[in-house]
């Protein structure tokens, strides 16, 4: 009776060891790990605030912009010369929409017209030309994504399930991303983001992160600058890489 429990007990850790593991590790092919920092919505003067420090550490991110129409010529300077530096820009709608109750709201041909081509024409009239959409809200249904990847490289949901491994992306030809939160908002522990990064060093994956303002605001929603530079440092250490979401995408 006792062996067989013993048995039972060693049968039940090995199943929460798999099922640990699983929760963090995703097979991967990347010939250089690393991870993928995004940043949504239009916290321009925020972002351009902190680009010199982005540079100097050699970061490069991927912004994904919502509420293009409103920003002031001078934000439009702002948001070139972070492309400038070497950054990505991305689209996230016209008006942060929740675009699954839109379309059953609206249809679908009014969230192309309405909330999909406006603020995409006008940027890339203004020279911008973006190629990777992420959901505000996280919020998406198969009729989304299948309209959006004729348009996109590539879509991002958010990753807000206790498989972390979802924001582990696998090769450089991606079409679904889950991106894990680095705003307070999150609530995510710290050791989580460690954990990811060395998974993704040892099984060959981009990690992907979301964040929107930095530092800065009367909000949960933000990235604490400590956690920020607590990430980067980790990942140049390691000696991984930092993506734009273009270049985990397919081509």
């Amino acid at each position: 009776m006792r062996l067989k429990i013993k048995h039972i007990l060693v049968s039940i850790t090995l199943t929460f060891l798999l099922l640990s593991c699983r929760k963090f590790d995703q097979a991967g092919s990347l010939p250089e790990p690393g991870i993928a920092l995004t940043f949504d919505d239009d916290y321009i003067d925020n972002w351009y605030k902190y680009l010199p420090l982005l540079d100097s550490l050699n970061v490069k991110a991927t912004f994904y912009i919502s509420n293009y129409h409103k920003f002031s010529p001078l934000q439009v300077q702002k948001l070139k010369t972070i492309e400038a530096h070497g950054n990505e820009i991305g689209y996230h709608t016209t008006n942060h929409i929740d675009i699954p109750k839109y379309i059953d709201r609206y249809g679908l041909d009014q969230l192309v017209k309405n909330e999909i081509n406006p603020d995409l024409v006008q940027m890339r009239i203004d020279g911008f030309n973006p190629q990777v959409f992420a959901y505000p809200y996280g919020a998406h249904n198969l009729e989304s994504d299948n309209l959006l990847l004729d348009i996109f490289k590539s879509i991002r949901y958010l990753n807000g399930s206790p498989n972390f491994a979802k924001s582990l992306t696998s090769s450089n030809k991606e079409l679904r991303l889950y991106g894990m939160e680095l705003d307070l908002s999150s609530k995510r522990k710290d050791w989580m983001y460690d954990e990811l990064i060395n998974s993704a060093r040892e099984n060959g994956n981009c990690f992907i992160l979301v964040g929107h303002r930095i530092e800065n605001g009367n909000t949960n929603l933000k990235v604490p600058l400590y956690r920020l530079l607590h990430v980067i440092n980790k990942v140049k250490e390691m000696n991984m890489r930092f993506y734009t979401v273009s270049d985990i995408s397919r081509k």
